[in-house]
């Protein structure tokens, strides 16, 4: 039987949830991730913050525009400056899934990763140890990958 363990990533990057959103978009690009676990001063688990949190804040607002048929749903796509700066200002904490944070423990078999993956459509779960300390990580990816590697070795 598989267990996250075996296929979870142990070097994880993870940032603080008083880091500025510049220093997280940083962090994403240098290491070519579009999410990470974020840790408190005592490095537990408390939140996860992701490339979609960050697009969602930036997204442009739509705008009703009423006409004598219809109702037009206008979307203004400009970032500008003052709101971007005012994002990478802002801190983690302000932008992170704090509630409902899913997370599971090594020795956990992978139904349990792809029931979090699936009914909550998130790309990868943080790995934890019964205190809430990050341990790893798992990804679509790396149980892609496995049953890839699984499907190859069956034929």
């Amino acid at each position: 039987m598989t267990r996250v363990g075996d296929l979870m990533t142990r070097e994880v990057i993870t940032v603080h949830k008083n880091d500025t959103i510049q220093t997280l978009i940083k962090v994403m690009i240098r290491s070519r991730i579009g999410g990470v676990p974020v840790v408190n001063e005592r490095s537990i688990l408390t939140g996860f913050i992701s490339d979609g949190d960050i697009l969602r804040a930036i997204a442009p607002k739509r705008q009703n525009i009423y006409d004598f048929y219809s109702i037009i749903s206008a979307v203004r796509v400009e970032i500008r400056p003052e709101l971007l700066k005012d994002l990478l200002e802002k801190n983690v904490k302000d932008l992170m899934k704090k509630k409902n944070i899913h997370s599971v423990y090594a020795d956990n078999e992978l139904d349990a990763v792809l029931r979090a993956l699936s009914h909550a459509h998130i790309k990868k779960v943080p790995v934890t140890d019964d205190e809430k300390h990050v341990v790893g990580i798992i990804s679509r990816s790396d149980i892609i990958r496995h049953v890839g590697e699984q499907a190859v070795n069956y034929k």
